[in-house]
């Protein structure tokens, strides 16, 4: 059976579907962009060195380094929040004074549960010690990553099976049909399971940077083909 054999309503909603699918993986590599990059528009695709920050530094560093960048006052800031905690994050000396003077000055006008600004984070408050500390550990931890990895994977799952079955049913090589479902899944698998362990091994953003890629183009190179060829007049 062939995917050229339906009948046009049924030609419709998987294209409809499709169409969906791309909009809403572009809509997540601009996502993404966004939040590693600091920028507010723009089609940004993240650098080794943005991957870097999320998965393998400090949360809070991380932050400062991409989305919140543009509330830092001094690059030099990052550097004594990061020295700071690379120490212990220890709430004493002059290295603590240092970095709360400027926590307090960057991220509390914001992440506050009084805050009064139009874009205050009231959930994610810095306002004492140990507030800040919970936002010191590198990378994602086990209750972060079991949170993220199951709901990425549940929900890239369920319209992946969907494309993958749609792209079997198409008339391209066997060999290209299942170059391509293998690469989206294994793609996906691997840019995941990556995200926690590459905090104790940094080279593995590498492997998210590369997965993640791979994932991303065959979801969009499948889509697109799915549509070619369902709409491919039949010799």
């Amino acid at each position: 059976m062939s995917i050229q054999n339906l009948n046009t309503q049924a030609k419709t909603a998987i294209s409809l579907f499709l169409l969906f699918v791309i909009t809403a993986t572009i809509s997540s590599v601009i996502l993404l962009g966004l939040e590693l990059s600091g920028q507010k528009d723009g089609l940004n695709i993240p650098t080794i060195s943005q991957i870097q920050n999320k998965y393998t530094m400090p949360s809070l560093v991380a932050a400062m380094k991409g989305s919140m960048y543009k509330e830092v006052t001094a690059d030099e800031d990052i550097e004594t929040v990061h020295h700071w905690i690379k120490e212990g994050a220890k709430q004493e000396g002059e290295l603590y004074n240092d970095a709360w003077k400027i926590i307090q000055s960057d991220c509390t006008n914001c992440h506050s549960k009084t805050s009064k600004m139009s874009k205050a984070i009231p959930s994610m408050p810095f306002d004492t010690y140990e507030q800040v500390l919970t936002h010191t550990d590198a990378g994602y931890s086990w209750s972060k990553m079991s949170k993220q990895a199951h709901i990425h994977m549940f929900g890239i799952s369920t319209f992946l099976i969907l494309i993958s079955l749609l792209f079997a049913y198409t008339t391209y090589k066997e060999s290209i049909r299942t170059a391509f479902i293998i690469a989206s899944f294994g793609g996906a698998f691997l840019d995941i399971f990556s995200w926690w362990f590459s905090k104790f091994i940094p080279e593995l953003v590498y492997i998210i940077f590369t997965m993640g890629g791979v994932m991303v183009t065959s979801i969009l190179l499948m889509s697109l083909l799915v549509l070619a060829n369902i709409w491919k007049k039949q010799d």
